[in-house]
């Protein structure tokens, strides 16, 4: 196996838990919004911890192994490639922000499960909340975005 075939199965690595992260975690977001009992809240919004490692762990994997396969391809310097990178960095952060705001719904669900500290409608707004929704969502369309870039490498 040449340094090119590991470099792409690092990087295929990377995107599939990547993805599979992302989807574990939005498939855990949308399932809580439709629970009632606090506690039933907290326990799934907990599921979401392993897709974020998974989502963070494949995020490190495919930058790595991106940018050896860039010096191994000489790609450094084309747009596309600049362009995935900088969509991406953008995606890690509306991610990492939505997922702060997510944390802080499961903490409050926590508090609110356990210890009875909180009110049930502020929970509900903070499940439906537009900006932690759309944070995920354009998260989600960023790392879309980047992966039609690399596989359609436009100007190369």
């Amino acid at each position: 196996m040449t340094g090119y075939q590991i470099g792409i199965l690092f990087h295929l690595i990377g995107v599939i838990l990547f993805f599979s992260g992302a989807a574990v975690a939005g498939v855990v977001a949308t399932a809580a919004t439709g629970r009632r009992k606090p506690s039933d809240i907290a326990a799934i919004l907990g599921l979401a911890r392993p897709g974020a490692v998974m989502l963070a762990i494949g995020g490190v994997i495919l930058l790595l192994a991106g940018f050896y396969l860039a010096g191994k391809i000489h790609g450094y310097g084309q747009h596309w490639l600049e362009a995935s990178i900088i969509l991406f960095v953008v995606a890690l952060i509306a991610g990492a922000w939505g997922g702060r705001r997510s944390r802080r719904t499961r903490e409050y669900a926590v508090a609110l499960a356990e210890r009875g500290q909180g009110d049930e409608a502020v929970l509900r707004t903070m499940l439906a909340d537009r900006l932690t929704w759309a944070l995920h969502w354009a998260s989600v369309a960023l790392a879309v975005l980047v992966l039609v870039l690399m596989v359609w490498k436009p100007g190369a």
